[in-house]
């Protein structure tokens, strides 16, 4: 008798994809739908809204398979739209995505497939797991383009023992070459978009602003001199490092970065390139996987990894990273495979005001980890 296995379809090709492979292998695949907002039909790439819960229910009955929806609403507000928006409010750029997988999507799946007695979980996410001696670890797909390791960071050994990632060892074109070989009607949907619940609300700096007003008050840009070079819509629509979407009504010798953002004030400090870059960062929140000393750092979704040491709870990268912004998750991976990471606390930058080196003030507040 075949065993049963708990699917994710979001109603796009990867999901798909998914269930038809397992079907394929010889599981029985149990459809299910995580209703997490409400979104208009004609919405483009938004995985979870009204338009893919009927794909996925389309998916499902063309797969032959049993289907079902969860409405999880209510703890997709809680736990990810409303923490999303006081960050904003903050000043700080979380990642939604990772509130989404660790505090709502994977934790639910694996409550469902309890009740239902199923062991399994398979999702269409681009990642793979890998086996070590200390139990499972996340890595990185074959195709790094797609890869989803940096959001999934936090799954642990026990979560990853009952989770299946077919398609961490597919490309893109092949899983639609797979989809249209199989007549799968997704074959072609565009895939989902980053942040896709703020896409019903024209994007994130609008739902921002619309639940705080505050944050969408238009403000000064003013540089390292304390001269106003220009304005902002709002630090809603601003982040660290940011230079397109602002109006620069002054020319400068350099061009200017956001370099601090002061949310009481609405006052945004704008500085050259390379006094923004980071030099280290301390994690707040960190989870770490497995020991670690040197390790490479990703600061972005699917951003270069950059080599880094770890004093503590702090990075310490060898060379100055990208701008980084209080908030962001920083992944730390060893060879492939996700070691441990955490969300960005206090900064150093190139352009602070310090006689100490980034060393320095990382080890002086550093405490190991275990």
């Amino acid at each position: 008798m075949a065993e049963r296995i708990l699917v994710a379809l979001s109603g796009g090709v990867d999901s798909a994809v998914t269930a038809y492979l397992l079907k394929q292998a010889g599981w029985e695949p149990i459809g299910i739908h995580l209703r997490l907002f409400d979104s208009a039909p004609e919405l483009d790439g938004v995985c979870c809204g009204d338009a893919a819960a009927a794909d996925a229910r389309a998916v499902a009955a063309q797969l032959g398979i049993p289907f079902y929806v969860r409405d999880l609403r209510p703890q997709f507000e809680q736990d990810v739209v409303a923490p999303t928006v006081e960050h904003y409010a903050r000043a700080e750029t979380p990642n939604p995505c990772i509130y989404c997988n660790h505090r709502v999507r994977i934790p639910a799946l694996l409550e469902l497939a309890d009740a239902l007695g199923i062991r399994y979980v398979a999702t269409g996410h681009y990642v793979r797991k890998v086996e070590t001696p200390s139990g499972w670890r996340i890595a990185e797909a074959r195709d790094l383009q797609r890869d989803q390791s940096y959001v999934l960071y936090r799954l642990t050994t026990e979560q990853l023992d009952r989770l299946i990632f077919l398609l961490g060892e597919y490309d893109k074109a092949t899983v639609r070459a797979i989809a249209r070989e199989a007549g799968l009607f997704v074959a072609q949907k565009p895939s989902s978009v980053d942040l896709c619940f703020a896409k019903t609300y024209g994007g994130i700096g609008r739902l921002v602003s619309q639940r705080r007003p505050e944050t969408g008050r238009p403000g000064p840009l003013v540089d390292e001199r304390g001269e106003v070079v220009g304005s902002h819509p709002g630090i809603a629509f601003v982040t660290i490092g940011q230079r397109r979407g602002l109006d620069w009504t002054r020319q400068t010798p350099e061009r200017r970065y956001v370099a601090r953002i002061e949310p009481e004030t609405a006052v945004v400090r704008v500085a050259p390139r390379e006094r923004i870059l980071t030099r280290a960062v301390r994690l707040v929140d960190p989870i770490w996987h497995e020991p670690v000393i040197q390790a490479h750092a990703r600061i972005r979704y699917q951003g270069p990894r950059v080599p880094a040491r770890v004093e503590g709870d702090w990075i310490i990268f060898d060379d100055p990273a990208p701008p980084l912004a209080a908030g962001q998750a920083v992944v730390l991976y060893v060879d492939d495979r996700v070691v441990g990471g955490g969300t960005a606390g206090e900064i150093v930058r190139t352009g602070d005001d310090t006689d100490e080196t980034a060393t320095e003030l990382a080890v002086a507040s550093a405490a190991p980890h275990s």
